[in-house]
């Protein structure tokens, strides 16, 4: 049970992290420095990267693993 709680909660923050860096990078900010930079500033990346982590390793804890 704890575990399932664990995925839930990995997947929900997971989710909310991908869906604020996605906000940052379509932000004015977030274009302009794509455009003169050429890149997202380390914290966009850090949003998006973390939270595809966090939503893989709680889709693999729900889906995954041992059937018992």
């Amino acid at each position: 049970m704890v575990r399932r709680s664990m995925a839930a909660g990995c997947v929900l923050f997971g989710a909310a992290f991908l869906y604020i860096g996605y906000g940052k990078t379509q932000s004015v900010a977030g274009e302009m420095s794509r455009t003169f930079l050429g890149g997202y500033p380390s914290e966009t990346m850090a949003y998006l990267i973390g939270g595809g982590v966090l939503l893989m390793t709680g889709l693999v804890m729900l889906f995954g693993g041992k059937k018992r």
